[in-house]
């Protein structure tokens, strides 16, 4: 045997097990260590995903040999250099892109879930054979669906699929069940597009939007580095988020995120998909292959750590979104009605003045993904501000260079350097290459925008564009933002005071559930959790409280009467002016030559 060989099973889909056997041949190698990964790439938390192995066991032909455990996922297994297998179940039951479900309707796996990585032998071919379940005569319409190399396989999809390396093998996510498919070809390159959870989906419309999207980022790129890819699209009673892979992408969404037969246009729960898709899309350059120096190659047992992700995820949010402007899928109007609502998103967030971009990347293991309800007050999104950062360098360095260099010229450069080559990206890559190409010194720029928590220029970025850039009090609660034209009346004065606290109803009374700084909630001393059971002696509701607040008298307090800890108290609650965080974008009348090169 030349290659490391794994059998997975799903009979006891019931239990949500996967069994799975993974045959070595150790015949240069007295003893192997074995380990499983303890993240996964693009998703920048540790998981612990040996915590789901239920059992596992080695063997050396029918004799069971001693496995020791060395840590929490890691074994040394002592071979006597001779050909072992190892048998281990792993429980699955997370629906989310980063981890493996199964059960009789649906089976999903990465590879980092499922896959025991033997060290010292990673360069090895390894290879897949994925079984067809007992019990598939229950269910004879489920197929596999994945974008790693197919080996010897049925017309189904069962059977063999092979990978040049352990970091490739892992790399490949399957989605296994009934599902759609259509196709469409760019670049003479087959894009695959499965969906599950939705068969009644528009695909004809979903694939010809998505051809638009493909053949946009490509011509942006110069080139396309793969010869196949996968969209693997989970669509569920409600859920969002996507993780990218070097030959496919992951994704979640809401089926009411997915157009139908009759749909023809693009709403806007359709139009977060197509970003979503977007998105994902174009980490196929920056990600999987333009990455940190830190990434190359991954250390899968610990925190990678780099203060670079609001480049490779804010810049990839800042172009997702645009992409769909450059494509013809939206107009001018819809993309900046978008990028209001950052702004406004961004905005309201009160962690932009305690955390910089570079902070929020590089603790994004401790501080991002592991978000509390205080979150709201001390990080900042590196996708968000991020995106915002890479629109606010776009717009400097064609103002400065009067349209001759852009972001795109500055990532096509670092694709050429760092992305063809495989090298990893600095930590000051970057800026170095934006400043060399441009010919600028950039120093101040990055200082203020990544290594600072002073507020992004902008209101005078924009107003190069002619693009007039505005905050108000929003109009109402789900207020986010948009594009102001000549026509448009709005009455920005409906909501009269700051309420200072997000909510949800419950059958107790209005749950307190973020807490913002510098508002009227926190000055008047409420805390997430507490329940309000009265306001000024009114019964309250989600729907009902900003009206009850905004009949008050600016300066004046009113009694609020909370639950803590089930212990009733009475708080004053201070009614101040509501803030003007709410952005939103007036074009001028006739559009510049910076704002049509700029969308374009």
């Amino acid at each position: 045997m030349s290659f490391i060989q794994y059998n997975v099973s799903m009979d006891e889909a019931y239990a949500h097990l996967y069994n799975i056997t993974c045959d070595v041949d150790a015949h240069n190698h007295d003893e192997l260590l074995i380990s499983l990964p303890a993240w996964i790439p693009g998703s920048y938390l540790i998981r612990d995903f040996a915590k789901n192995i239920v059992r596992i066991k080695a063997f050396c032909g029918d004799k069971e040999i001693e496995m020791q455990k060395l840590d929490k996922d890691s074994w040394s297994i002592h071979t006597n250099g001779k050909l072992i297998t190892i048998y281990y179940q792993v429980y699955a039951r997370d629906q989310s892109v980063r981890t493996a479900y199964l059960d009789q309707f649906r089976a999903f796996f990465n590879g980092t879930s499922l896959f025991l990585r033997i060290h010292k032998l990673e360069s090895m071919d390894h290879l897949v054979t994925i079984s067809k379940p007992k019990w598939l005569d229950r269910n004879p319409n489920w197929r596999v669906a994945t974008s790693m190399t197919k080996s010897k396989i049925d017309k189904y999809g069962f059977g063999d699929y092979v990978s040049e390396s352990y970091d490739i093998l892992i790399d490949h996510p399957f989605e296994i069940g009934e599902f759609t498919k259509s196709t469409f070809v760019v670049n003479e390159v087959r894009h695959d597009v499965i969906i599950r959870g939705c068969p009644h989906a528009n695909i004809r419309k979903i694939c010809r939007d998505l051809k638009l999207i493909v053949e946009t980022q490509i011509q942006f790129w110069g080139e396309l580095p793969v010869d196949r890819y996968t969209f693997l699209i989970n669509a569920v009673s409600d859920g969002y988020g996507g993780l990218e892979h070097s030959h496919s992408t992951a994704l979640i969404c809401s089926k009411s995120d997915l157009p139908v037969e009759a749909d023809q246009h693009i709403d806007d729960n359709y139009l977060r998909f197509l970003g979503l898709c977007s998105h994902e899309y174009f980490h196929l350059w920056n990600v999987k292959r333009l990455k940190p120096k830190t990434f190359s190659p991954y250390d899968l047992t610990r925190e990678n750590y780099t203060e670079l992700l609001w480049a490779f995820e804010g810049i990839t949010s800042y172009y997702d979104d645009l992409m769909l402007c450059r494509a013809g899928l939206i107009d001018a109007h819809r993309y900046l009605n978008l990028l209001a609502k950052t702004i406004t998103t961004v905005k309201k967030s009160r962690g932009h003045a305690k955390q910089t971009l570079a902070e929020s990347s590089y603790y994004a293991w401790t501080k991002f993904y592991k978000q509390d309800e205080s979150a709201i007050n001390t990080i900042v999104s590196y996708y968000s501000k991020g995106s915002l950062a890479a629109l606010s360098l776009d717009l400097h360095l064609r103002t400065k260079t009067n349209g001759r260099i852009s972001l795109d010229t500055v990532m096509r450069a670092l694709w050429k350097q760092y992305g063809k080559t495989g090298i990893g990206v600095p930590e000051d890559g970057i800026e170095t290459v934006a400043s060399k190409i441009s010919g600028l010194n950039l120093n101040s720029f990055f200082d203020r925008a990544i290594r600072s928590t002073k507020q992004l220029p902008l209101k005078k970025l924009l107003s190069h564009a002619d693009i007039t850039l505005s905050f108000t009090a929003p109009n109402n609660s789900s207020d986010g933002g948009g594009v102001i034209n000549k026509s448009t009346t709005k009455d920005f004065t409906k909501i009269k005071h700051d309420l200072g606290f997000t909510c949800v109803d419950t059958p107790k009374g209005l749950r307190v559930k973020q807490v913002f700084d510098d508002g009227a909630a926190r000055h008047s001393g409420l805390a997430p959790e507490d329940m309000i059971v009265a306001f000024n002696r009114k019964s309250t509701s989600k729907n009902n409280i900003q009206a009850i607040v905004d009949l008050e008298k600016r300066g004046s307090s009113v009694p609020v009467h909370i639950f803590r800890d089930e212990v009733l108290h009475t708080l004053q609650f201070n009614i101040e002016t509501a803030q003007k965080n709410t952005a939103y974008l007036q074009p001028g009348s006739s559009k510049n030559s910076l704002f049509m090169a700029w969308l374009k």
